[in-house]
């Protein structure tokens, strides 16, 4: 039942990432050709533009960080788990999500914090006219994606489901990371 739960889950939020990812950089590709044309070819442009594709562009790499994790592609230091045999590599990967999950919780819990502060304030960007703390609460919830990313990671390496891939034996197995 949890395994169908978890599965279920990962496959959603590998939908939700794909979606996202896409979908916000085709619109920041989209907003920001527009307005290079705009101002080069006709002398003109949007105020809001700029700001609306930093906006996607930001969001989209957060997602595609997200999808980083699920993929065992995210940035770390391999040195030492390759020095260690397979055991000991699993509880160095073990102890290093759960570090990653901790300081994701931190930042979910400040960035909570701070949106909340935001909303207090009740401020809008002047150029696009969003309320400032709709637009700082999108790091709260990708971080708070990261951390459900990281659960799942513990979860299927302490069930010795699958294991992290490490330097070598990542290029070795072609670079897929899975």
């Amino acid at each position: 039942m949890w395994d169908k739960l978890f599965d279920t889950l990962d496959r959603g939020l590998a939908r939700i990432e794909t979606v996202m990812i896409a979908a916000l950089s085709l619109a920041g590709l989209g907003i920001g050709t527009m307005q290079v044309v705009l101002r080069y070819v006709f002398n003109m442009g949007f105020e809001w533009s700029e700001a609306v594709f930093v906006l996607c562009t930001v969001t989209a790499m957060l997602m595609a960080g997200v999808r980083a994790v699920r993929d065992d592609r995210h940035v770390r230091v391999d040195l030492v788990p390759m020095l260690l045999p397979e055991k000991g590599m699993r509880v160095i990967d073990i102890i290093s999500l759960l570090a990653s999950l901790a300081l994701c919780l931190f930042y979910v819990w400040c960035g909570f914090l701070f949106v909340r502060f935001a909303k207090m304030m009740g401020t809008a960007s002047p150029d696009t006219g969003f309320m400032d703390w709709v637009v700082y609460s999108i790091m709260p919830v990708a971080i708070a994606l990261f951390s459900i990313r990281y659960i799942l990671k513990i979860r299927q390496l302490a069930l010795g489901r699958t294991g992290v891939k490490h330097g070598l034996e990542d290029a070795i197995a072609g670079g897929s990371g899975s």
